[in-house]
This record gives structure tokens, sequence and C-alpha cells, in this order.
């Protein structure tokens, strides 16, 4: 296995770059998922490396098949689309694996990965090879995987479900709140501030309206009192009523 610690974007000692970062991951996050050992092993067959704001860490269309074990910050998932543009498919944070389906299947990178944090990004790049030799010595790594490219299924389809049944003011509500759980941040105590810099087209397409719906639908959700929107960031000021408001009672088409 390669046990490199250096790259061009970045040095340092893999594993020790992780326990850094480990206890700022999601709960339910990939990496989290693991133990030390298992954490251990496959830090140290990669690099360490850092991307900053706007640098790619993959290309669509790209027949490179490396993973990336993100540490720190957050990434912007997107896809060309027909009609010129970009569509944003996902947010990822520290904690998540990116690439592992070019990986799997040696297909072409099916979207974009681009580092949109306020700081940048630290990750760990893995050859597929070596990521290969420990999916099939380590079961445990696979099953975990294995889960997490299965959530990332599901998020993917209830969002093509509430394309067709719940208003803009929900789906946003909806797509705020997993923002929050899995990217947000507490300084000012009882605010969440999530700290990812989006595009108001960029959260149009992730919510399957246009920028103009997203600006109106936010100004809505501040005249309520449950957001306060800043230069790349949003504050969830009420929680609860967020909450409250992405799955009303009764059905998910409320609004």
């Amino acid at each position: 296995m390669n046990r490199s610690s250096t790259s061009g974007g970045g040095a340092g000692d893999p594993y020790t770059a992780v326990r850094a970062a480990r206890g700022n991951w999601p709960e339910r996050s990939f990496l989290r998922s693991l133990d030390h050992d298992l954490l251990r092993e496959l830090s140290e067959a990669g690099e360490l490396m850092e991307f900053p704001r706007t640098r790619a860490l993959a290309v669509e269309g790209s027949s490179a098949t490396d993973v990336y074990l993100l540490l720190s910050s957050c990434v912007k998932v997107t896809s060309r689309l027909p009609g010129g543009g970009d569509a944003l498919l996902a947010v990822r944070v520290g904690g998540d694996v990116i690439g592992e389906l070019a990986a799997l299947d040696r297909k072409p990178r099916s979207a974009t990965v681009t580092a949109c944090g306020n700081t940048p990004v630290e990750a760990i790049r893995v050859a597929r090879q070596d990521f290969f030799d420990i999916l099939t010595a380590r079961p445990q790594v696979l099953l975990q995987l294995s889960m997490a490219v299965a959530e990332k299924l599901r998020t993917s389809t209830r969002r093509r479900i509430d394309y067709r049944s719940a208003k803009p003011l929900v789906r946003l509500a909806r797509v705020l709140t997993e923002m929050a759980d899995d990217h947000g941040t507490a300084p000012y105590g009882r605010s969440t501030v999530i700290g990812v810099d989006l595009t108001q087209v960029e959260w149009g397409t992730l919510i399957g309206v246009s920028g103009r719906t997203v600006e109106r639908e936010i100004s809505r959700l501040r005249e309520q009192g449950l957001i306060a929107k800043g230069p790349g960031r949003i504050t969830v000021l009420d929680m609860a009523g967020l909450r409250t408001l992405a799955h009303p009672t009764g059905g998910g088409a409320g609004g």
C-alpha cells in the first residue's frame, strides 16, 4: 500500500490529521462509524492533501478512480446540465467519502466535487487498489461504506419525491434542516450556523426550483424569524420551528 503522507497540496501525517478532525465529524458519517484501528489503516494507505476554496477534487467525466476521505470543511457535488450550467446534487463535509462510485465500477466520474467551505478542505487521497485491499481485508469497512452509499441513495430518493409532493418552502426547510444537522455549528449558543456558501441558483437546483423562487422562500423564512441570511452563510434561529415547517403534521405537501 501507498504509505506516503504528503502531497502537492499539503504535508503532514494522515492519522494525526484524522485524530484532530474526528471530533467534528457528524455521528452518522462514514469515517465516524469506523474504530481507531480502521481509521489508522485507511489513513496510512493514502496521502494527506489540502484543497483551497474552488479547487476541484474530482471532475465529471474524468477516468480517475481515487477515493477521498474528507477530514474537514465541505465540498459541493455538481453535475453539468444538458442546456448549460450545473446542478448542485449534494454537499459533503468532514467524515464523508467521495469518489467511491468510480472506484467501485471504474466508470468515468459522475460528478464534479469542488471545495466550497470558508476554510481549505483537508482530505486523504487513497488509490483505488489500496482502498479495495482494505475493503477485502476488513469487512467492517465494506459494510460501513455500503451503508453510507445507501444513505446517499435514500436522500436522493427523498428529494425526488419532494419535487412532486412538497411546496418549495417545505423543500427548502427540509434541506436547511439537513444542512444544519450535518454541517451546522452553534458558536452563538442556540443559533446554528450553516457555513456552506451556496448561491441562490445552487440552492434552487438542490430542491428543484429557480433561484428567484429560492430568494422568495428565504425571505419568507426570514420574515417568520426562522433564519437569518448573511454573506456566505445561513443561520438557523429557530430549529424547532424549522423542523415543524419541514415536516408538517398530516403530510409533506403543506407549506
